[in-house]
């Protein structure tokens, strides 16, 4: 499978393109996301993608992953909050009218924030001015994206679900950046399937809900599935390896306005100038996070004469 191949060669890839790449699938999550809502229900929905995700994670990290010594326990809990609570909380909110452009802002403009917040106090990270002042600017930056959509939305019951999944996905990358940077990759996205998989399906069994079986379920389960369930996780997790906690959420504030964009694409949707405009002020955020974790070029040439010399 196309999916696994990808996720089986992610570890290895530059910054330069798994970078873009985990941008460009978390974005598409938020369109396919919109649209498979539209013909299930959240929990059915969901219990369909941890399932299919599970079905080739699990055989992926079997044959390429190395279980041992893996806190699968904590891995787990991860898998709850990040898949199960995030989720949950989106598609709630979208079955709650939560229009997309609001869930964005609340997912996205948030959850940055709250991500250093936890990795600072919790003395994962150092928190400066530098780091603060460049999620401000992500912030604006989203803000700036989504104001054309903003103004009509509604915030109601639905606003609060959505809140509850962005501290889920807030927690949970703390959590595994802590408690996964020792763990294989694949690992840590099968643990994490099969835990969302048995939490989901039984609610699915029990409480049931309406599923229009048709052409575009299918397509919208199988990307949200494979494409964001393991592709993208995987890409989240590998990335988690190497960077703060911080400079991951930073990225997630390029997504509404990518988002937007690649709706203009795939939906015919009328793109706004602010969204590029918001884009290209995010970017600048981003980047100053991401240079401020970057050690200077003296540092990396003393570790290399350093390494030249042990040699």
């Amino acid at each position: 499978m196309v999916a696994a191949r990808r996720a089986a060669s992610m570890e290895g890839m530059p910054d330069r393109l798994v970078l873009p790449l985990f941008v460009a699938l978390w974005s598409s999550g938020y369109i396919v996301g919109a649209l498979a809502i539209d013909v299930a229900d959240p929990i059915p929905l969901l219990a369909a993608r941890f399932t299919l995700a599970a079905l080739v994670a699990v055989p992926l990290a079997l044959r390429h992953g190395r279980w041992r010594g893996a806190p699968l326990g904590r891995l787990a809990l991860v898998g709850v909050l990040l898949q199960v609570v995030q989720f949950g909380g989106v598609y709630g909110g979208f079955a709650l009218g939560v229009p997309a452009a609001l869930s964005a802002l609340a997912m996205l403009g948030l959850s940055p924030l709250v991500t250093t917040g936890l990795a600072v106090g919790s003395g994962q990270e150092r928190g400066d001015a530098r780091l603060w002042a460049g999620l401000a600017v992500g912030v604006v930056g989203v803000a700036i994206s989504l104001a054309p959509e903003l103004g009509s939305a509604r915030a109601g019951v639905g606003i609060a679900v959505t809140v509850l999944g962005m501290l889920g996905l807030a927690s949970a990358t703390v959590l595994q950046r802590r408690w996964g940077a020792v763990a294989d990759p694949r690992v840590s996205v099968a643990a994490q399937s099969v835990t969302a998989a048995l939490i989901v399906d039984p609610a699915a069994l029990a409480f049931g809900g309406h599923v229009d079986v048709s052409a575009r379920l299918v397509l919208c389960t199988a990307w949200l599935a494979w494409g964001m369930g393991i592709v993208s996780l995987l890409a989240m997790v590998s990335i988690l390896r190497r960077h703060a906690a911080s400079a991951v959420a930073a990225l997630l504030l390029a997504v509404p306005a990518v988002t937007a964009i690649g709706s203009a694409i795939a939906l015919g949707e009328a793109l706004h100038p602010a969204s590029l405009v918001g884009m290209l002020v995010a970017l600048a955020g981003i980047g100053a996070v991401l240079r401020r974790e970057a050690p200077p070029p003296a540092a990396v040439a003393a570790a290399r004469g350093a390494s030249l010399a042990r040699c």
